[in-house]
């Protein structure tokens, strides 16, 4: 009998214990952290994929432009042969005064180009990730300071209208904690949406469809960062990928504009074919020449070819200057953010230290009888508040560093 009862004893220990493990494993499964979702976004995110379709769609086009250096053979067949040309062609490009590789050169600084747009996009992609994801774990955490507060007002409220009755307080009073309420609700309405917002639109990022059952990591580590603001603008002007990409974009135009002029001059061509039969042919023989092909006159169409082509790398010289400017402007107001960012955070510490030590005195305070419920959670929502705007300041510190990271072109975390 007892070695039933110890049988069933552990056969229910098992059962549970299995049961815990599987819902801690449930739960760290549900945990995605920021490196996770960063993985997410850069194999899922459906912008990259357009990005990456467009690498494909130049290095084609490069491919294309080549094809052209290559001997061209065809084939005709012709009945009946009677005054037609039947037989086998190869044409070879022997010479067109440059304007062939210059096309090469165009399209090989746009496949360049494409992959720097590329990173440009995984650069952003990574940027509001982070951005969502900190923001998020902020607004959670003054969600729950919200809630502290609403609780205080709704203490008020119910102390006062009692007080109405006794006579202790007046009608005005009731409405004032009546409109301090509904502030309130409105606080934490407002907070609430500003972290679901930033869930929405983390779910959207990483590719994750259907409802976003993830709990975010914690990461309140603050470590200061000492940005020197010239070489961050002088490594800003020359890791920035969008600026490559246009620089980049400038010397295929050039050679575009190259290519155009060249247009005006003749091409050489060589031809060598074996004919079965056609006009002036003997019976099936082996023939080559080389040959000229001189442009006379296309209706202005080479010379807008050349214009056009001249006003596009004017545009995008133009295009380069004004992102510099962007780039030297935007990091120092990101440099200026993150100064700012770092005083919050002390600020905020200050206030949350100097919080904490006050609801712990109010809370041996009311132990001892001197002072009432409402006065302890007003205390306490007092110090939720100031610690979650402490957090809040630490995650808006890694915003600003992570925008910084992105308007110079590297991590600086």
């Amino acid at each position: 009998m007892n070695q039933a009862c110890a049988a069933l004893v552990f056969c229910f220990f098992l059962i549970l214990s299995t049961g815990v493990l599987n819902t801690y494993a449930q739960n760290e499964d549900n945990v995605l952290t920021l490196d996770d979702a960063i993985d997410l976004v850069i194999k899922k995110n459906p912008g990259l994929r357009v990005s990456e379709a467009e690498i494909s769609v130049s290095r084609s086009k490069l491919r294309k432009a080549q094809s052209n250096l290559y001997p061209q053979l065809h084939f005709k067949f012709i009945l009946p042969f009677i005054e037609r040309e039947s037989g086998v062609f190869v044409d070879q490009l022997i010479w067109d005064f440059g304007r062939t590789p210059n096309l090469i050169k165009l399209h090989k600084a746009n496949l360049k180009a494409s992959k720097y747009d590329w990173s440009t996009e995984i650069a952003d992609a990574v940027l509001n990730t982070k951005i969502q994801y900190y923001t998020a774990l902020g607004e959670k955490l003054r969600w729950k300071a919200a809630k502290k507060l609403l609780l205080e007002k709704e203490k008020k409220l119910d102390q006062r209208e009692n007080f109405l009755k006794l006579g202790r307080a007046s009608q005005l009073d009731v409405m004032n904690s009546r409109v301090e309420l509904g502030n309130a609700k409105l606080h934490m309405l407002s907070i609430k949406y500003a972290m679901e917002g930033a869930r929405i639109e983390l779910a959207k990022l990483t590719g994750i469809k259907g409802d976003f059952n993830y709990q975010l990591q914690d990461m309140l580590d603050y470590i200061p960062v000492y940005i020197d603001l010239d070489a961050a603008i002088k490594r800003g002007l020359s890791l920035r990928p969008e600026l490559k990409s246009l620089k980049v974009k400038a010397v295929g135009m050039k050679a575009n504009v190259r290519a155009s002029l060249q247009r005006f001059y003749p091409i050489i061509v060589a031809r060598a074919a074996y004919r079965f039969e056609g006009a002036g042919a003997t019976g099936p023989d082996l023939i080559g020449g080389v040959g000229i092909k001189m442009p006379i006159f296309d209706g202005f169409s080479t010379l807008s070819d050349v214009r056009e082509s001249k006003a596009k790398l004017r545009r995008t010289q133009a295009e380069i200057a004004s992102l510099e400017q962007n780039i030297i402007s935007d990091i120092k107001h990101l440099h200026l953010d993150l100064t700012l960012g770092k005083e919050k955070v002390e600020v905020t510490r200050t206030s949350k230290t100097q919080t904490k030590e006050n609801y712990r005195l109010m809370k041996e305070n009311f132990r001892l009888g001197r002072l009432s419920e409402i006065e302890l959670i007003g205390a306490e929502a007092l110090f939720e508040s100031t610690k979650a705007e402490h957090y809040k300041a630490i995650y808006d510190y890694k915003i600003a560093l992570a925008k910084l990271g992105r308007a110079i072109g590297e991590s600086i975390e």
